[in-house]
């Protein structure tokens, strides 16, 4: 398994009310086995995904990342990514 999270700031929270169901749909078909948005502040969140290898991760990146970035109007400041190696 393969992790890859992303660090995100923005002006406006995204509605989730009305994106979810969307989000989830994309990530599913992109490959993920989980994911996880989590508001760290008013302005601030963190994504976490977690892939069945890296290729798959890899080859969903751009759409998670640039394309989520431009369709909501936010902006990554950091990213992490790596093998699981210990978890529940």
């Amino acid at each position: 398994m393969y992790a890859t999270s992303a660090d995100w700031s923005f002006d406006q929270a995204p509605d989730f009310s009305k994106q979810q169901a969307e989000f989830t749909l994309a990530m599913k078909a992109a490959g993920a086995v989980n994911w996880y948005y989590v508001l760290t502040s008013d302005n601030t969140a963190r994504s976490m995904m977690v892939w069945p290898d890296k290729e798959t991760a890899h080859k969903a990146l751009k759409m998670v990342r640039d394309d989520a970035a431009a369709q909501n109007n936010h902006t990554i400041t950091m990213t992490c990514e790596g093998e699981i190696v210990a978890g529940f």
